[in-house]
């Protein structure tokens, strides 16, 4: 009995989540051990295009399939399903809820536990499925930290990634379509024995639907992948382009680099001579500024004014001094006078005029000085100029002594 895609996809829409409708339609499945490469072939189609829960119930399928098949020790379906298990198990597993995810684990562990598969292909399937829940947590962890989804498609690949996705619907339709056309080719046309001319114009006639639905599935396959390329072409122009673009701006930014370091090597350059003429005493380059010298600050001068300036100065000593002043020959009554204002007198009571009392104001001389002193005054006298010594300047008021 021949078994078309239709019906294929007939029973595998009609399975329900129920223990009876799996068992059923497995022991459908199971009845068609031969076809059971194309089984599989369309199964793993419909997964693709089911939802999650759909999903399981068609693992489920499979897995009481290739249980009573192992049990009957037929090995037609596993033999079919092991290549695609660990795709279809990835597929069912990712963008799954967490339960269905417990559901499809708790499968795979019974088929590890009982053998059902090769060890390869378990391992194989565990490992797909680790990846997934790896990617899952490293996207979590991307955006717990504030960043975008690290596995969005780019705007420039959109367009591939959408022509990548189409190619791959219509290459498994066309796989799934030449296998069945090929397995009817070979039944109708390379079988030794011919049935009846009636049974076999019905037979060939269905073969060349079988051949129509391959050719409009490898044509679908065809034109998805020459749009795959259009765009991947188009993809690869664009960056050559930009790439002629960026080696340009690249060799412009190396010539700018290259300027720059010889500017400042000239620079430098320039900076090392420089120094090297102030330390040999060239002033060539130094400024001709002169240096302005900062405001002194007014402070009270501490020391006396000298005593020419000072009017109210008097000398408390016996004595007076002049500096680099000449030498006078002072007159005899002048001597005396000058001898008398600097002895070591007491303030006296006025003395009496020199008119009257001659030897006033010459107690205490020696004698030969004051018979020295007479004569001179006597001599002046006989020549009719009259000389009076001066008193000592006294005052009153003050006790001080005042040349």
């Amino acid at each position: 009995m021949s078994l078309s895609d239709e019906t294929v996809y007939a029973k595998l829409n009609a399975l329900n989540e129920t223990q009876e409708g799996i068992v059923s339609i497995a022991q459908w499945v199971m009845f068609h051990r031969r076809h059971a490469k194309r089984f599989a072939q369309i199964w793993l189609q419909r997964l693709k295009e089911s939802s999650a829960p759909r999903k399981l119930n068609l693992v489920y399928l499979v897995n009481e399939v290739v249980q009573q098949m192992k049990a009957r020790k037929k090995e037609e379906f596993g033999i079919a399903f092991s290549p695609i298990m660990a795709d279809a198990c990835e597929v069912a597993y990712r963008g799954s809820s967490a339960d269905i995810q417990g559901k499809l684990r708790r499968v795979i562990q019974v088929w590890r536990q009982r053998g059902i598969f090769d060890v390869d292909v378990l391992d194989g399937i565990d490992a797909r499925l680790d990846d997934v829940d790896k990617g899952k947590s490293s996207v979590n962890a991307r955006r717990g930290l504030g960043g975008g989804i690290g596995g969005a498609t780019p705007a420039e690949l959109s367009r591939v990634s959408a022509a990548q996705s189409k190619l791959n619907n219509h290459f498994t339709h066309s796989t799934i379509a030449l296998g069945s056309a090929s397995d009817e080719y070979k039944k109708w046309m390379e079988a030794e024995a011919i049935p009846p001319p009636a049974v076999y114009v019905a037979r060939l006639s269905q073969l060349i639907k079988t051949l129509d639905i391959a050719h409009a599935a490898v044509s679908d396959a065809l034109s998805s992948r020459r749009e795959l390329i259009k765009n991947l072409e188009s993809l690869l122009e664009t960056n050559k382009t930009a790439l002629a673009g960026e080696e340009s701006q690249l060799k412009e930014v190396d010539e700018k680099k290259a300027r720059t370091e010889d500017v400042k090597k000239d620079v430098e350059n320039m900076l090392l001579s420089g120094m090297t003429d102030d330390k040999n005493g060239d002033t060539s380059m130094r400024s001709t500024t002169p240096d302005i010298e900062a405001p002194r600050e007014m402070v009270e001068a501490l020391t006396p004014p000298p005593a020419a300036e000072d009017p109210s100065f008097q000398e408390s000593g016996p004595f007076s001094f002049q500096q680099n002043s000449p030498t006078k020959t002072q007159a005899p009554v002048d001597l005396l006078s000058s001898m008398l204002q600097y002895g070591n007198y007491s303030k006296a009571p006025a003395a009496p005029k020199a008119a009257d009392n001659p030897m006033a104001g010459m107690e205490g001389l020696d004698a030969d000085v004051v018979a020295m002193l007479l004569k001179s005054a006597s001599g002046s006298k006989g020549n009719g100029a009259p000389v009076q010594t001066q008193p000592l300047a006294m005052d009153d008021d003050d006790d001080e002594y005042h040349p």
